[in-house]
């Protein structure tokens, strides 16, 4: 496979996701500006701010928009053609490398990211944003599962897929972290204790990473932050956990060179397999409230260095058969 092709089909894939999981994001805040009833837009912004720092957006949003209201962050994040990060500039560049590989990818694939782009293309961007309308997340949701369906369904599952695969799960295990991550900002806009405020806000938390279900039939109790940070960090079987993608992640890093899952051929397998191990043998008290923050920074600057190794060895340079260097050495 040429390089060329797995990095269209790598950044083609994480781009759904990323734009999928901004708009979690996205929908995550709202919810919990509507959970605390502030009004205040001063207050607002600094519901939105850590959001735009974890997104690495905040200096471009500050240098770009001359207000600081929840109106004006929602488009910036969601249809901004001047933040590269936005769900529109995703969608469009998933289109492109899309597009540029069109006859390696299936029909139906090509044709749900091109409704998609269209579709966003044609909303009422002011109209969305002012009104909060829900439902229109909710679709973008809905056409990037579609997209990964169809991408099960019609696409061979042979190395392209694999890059497809990685590019999708370095991605949810990133963004997982930073909606988990966020919650800690949100106690600081009230210095008031709120129990139901915090249950109200892990529950929004939840929905964002459409793990609400799926906590309940796991856990059978009340929302709480332990649970939810064991859940969404350490499940072996709910497949937006973290643990769940890098694993995923892997297997797919392997499949791509035949080494097997006992040994490693390059770096970015032996940073995952790190990763893995520092996770399946993590401790409660290293998901504890003071210490679970440092853990999402340290496993996004290993997704982070994982991915630019990944990149490097793969879709930049010719593909080597680790067995072949075996034999040679």
């Amino acid at each position: 496979m040429l390089c060329r092709v797995a990095d269209s089909l790598f950044w083609m894939s994480r781009y759904i996701e990323r734009a999928e999981n901004t708009v979690r994001l996205v929908d995550v805040t709202l919810q919990t500006l509507l959970e605390s009833e502030h009004s205040s837009e001063d207050i607002s912004y600094r519901h939105w701010s850590p959001i735009l720092s974890s997104l690495g957006d905040q200096e471009l949003f500050e240098s770009h928009c001359s207000e600081t209201s929840s109106l004006e962050v929602t488009h910036f994040l969601t249809f901004s053609r001047e933040n590269p990060s936005s769900v529109f500039s995703c969608v469009a560049s998933a289109r492109e490398n899309a597009r540029m590989i069109r006859d390696q990818i299936s029909a139906e694939m090509w044709e749900v990211i091109n409704r998609l782009y269209l579709y966003l293309k044609n909303t009422d961007a002011e109209r969305v944003c002012r009104e909060v309308n829900f439902d229109f997340f909710h679709r973008i949701k809905e056409f990037s599962i579609l997209f990964q369906g169809i991408t099960e369904s019609t696409f061979t599952h042979q190395l392209g897929y694999e890059f497809i695969i990685c590019g999708r799960q370095l991605e949810r295990a990133d963004k997982t972290c930073r909606i988990l991550d966020a919650k800690r900002f949100m106690g600081t806009v009230s210095q008031v204790e709120d129990d139901a405020l915090d249950t109200a806000q892990w529950a929004a938390l939840l929905r964002g990473c459409s793990a609400f279900e799926a906590y309940h039939r796991t856990y059978v109790s009340d929302v709480s932050g332990d649970h939810v940070r064991e859940l969404l960090m350490l499940s072996r079987n709910f497949p937006r956990s973290v643990l769940f993608c890098i694993d995923r992640l892997q297997k797919a890093m392997h499949a791509i060179s035949k080494c097997p899952l006992t040994h490693f051929s390059n770096e970015a397998e032996r940073r995952v397999g790190l990763l893995i191990s520092r996770l399946n043998y993590a401790t409660p008290s290293e998901l504890a409230d003071d210490k679970a923050h440092q853990l999402i920074e340290d496993i996004e600057d290993d997704l982070a260095d994982i991915a630019q190794e990944l990149s490097a060895r793969y879709m930049f340079a010719e593909i080597v058969d680790p067995a072949a260097e075996l034999v040679e050495s």
